[in-house]
């Protein structure tokens, strides 16, 4: 059996883009608190979305932006009214709006929250 392991800079993308379904799916009313856990499955798909998008987009990421561009695919796929299309300044005018269609293709995606957790 192969067990397969993100490198670093995959990790950092999905740890940033984790990150990002923390911010946006927690705390406020009506969600999960912070420190809620999230659903294995989700997580898993989760990976499987970041590593699919990573592929098709590292070749144009720097070292610098890698963690933001995590944190955009979570916000330009669900459509949380900024993203890659908003920071021509962090990836250029046509990696903006390449990265954006290829964020988009993955349809939204619903965070889902397997234990409570503590509320801080």
């Amino acid at each position: 059996m192969y067990t397969i392991q993100a490198n670093e800079k995959e990790s950092e993308f999905i740890n940033a883009y984790l990150e990002a379904v923390d911010f946006t799916e927690l705390g406020e009313e009506g969600q999960p608190p912070v420190g809620a856990d999230i659903d294995e499955d989700f997580l898993r798909e989760s990976v499987i979305d970041c590593l699919a998008f990573y592929s098709r987009i590292e070749c144009y990421l720097s070292d610098d932006n890698i963690a933001q561009a995590g944190h955009d695919f979570w916000l330009t796929r669900n459509g949380h009214g900024t993203g890659f299309w908003d920071r021509p300044e962090l990836y250029g005018d046509t990696y903006t709006e390449m990265f954006t269609k290829i964020a988009e293709s993955f349809g939204e995606a619903y965070a889902v929250y397997d234990e409570i957790g503590e509320i801080a």
